[in-house]
């Protein structure tokens, strides 16, 4: 009796590891607010609403040709529960450099010739590159902190002694200049520089100029 012969099957997963585009994520509050952007970013829009009423979250107005949006929003509900609301996200991948209006309204698609209930409008500038400048903080005690200045976005990536990065957006300052996400902090005035976490200072330093 001939017996069937047994293969090994392998089988092999292939994970496929995909650099995501940096992101300006905003939401409502952000309407009306005018931002700059460098070529390849991905600007993410996240406004609430309730598709079980009949309203529903629209793009009316992009150049294409600056900011291309994706196909879809996303929808994601606040809960299981009949009647719940939830979050709409739109994401646009900058493409060219230039300027372009977008507008979103929240009506019921049915209903022409009315105005939206809601409305959402920004004004986004493109750049080819983002301007930056950089330092490098020293300490008393022979730690070095780097910074790196978006001059284009207004914001200040750290790089501090331990390696950990942070990002952090402009903030007022009466002052010198001041970065914070309302947790994280970081100031610069003349050349010197501190890093808080909170109340306490976690880096404090004086400047050395990047060519």
């Amino acid at each position: 009796m001939r017996m069937p012969r047994i293969f090994p099957i392998i089988f092999v997963l292939l994970a496929l590891t995909v650099d995501s585009a940096p992101a300006l994520d905003l939401t409502g509050q952000d309407s009306g607010r005018s931002v700059t952007v460098p070529v390849g970013e991905v600007v993410s829009i996240t406004l609430g609403g309730n598709p079980t009423t009949g309203y529903a979250w629209e793009l009316t107005e992009v150049d294409r040709a600056v900011l291309a949006p994706d196909p879809e929003p996303a929808y994601v509900a606040d809960s299981a529960l009949s009647g719940a609301g939830g979050k709409y996200t739109f994401r646009f991948s900058a493409r060219a450099a230039g300027s372009t209006a977008v507008q979103l309204v929240y009506r019921r698609p049915w209903e022409k010739g009315l105005p939206p209930l809601e409305r959402f409008d920004l004004q986004v500038v493109v750049v080819a590159e983002s301007r930056t400048t950089s330092a490098v903080y020293h300490s008393a005690d022979g730690k070095t902190a780097r910074a790196t200045f978006d001059l284009d976005r207004d914001l200040v990536n750290v790089t501090l002694p331990d390696g950990q990065m942070v990002t952090l957006p402009a903030a007022p300052s009466a002052s010198g200049a001041r970065y914070s996400n309302g947790n994280e902090t970081f100031w610069e005035h003349q050349g010197a520089a501190r890093f808080f976490k909170g109340d306490t200072v976690i880096f404090e330093g004086r400047v050395e100029p990047v060519e």
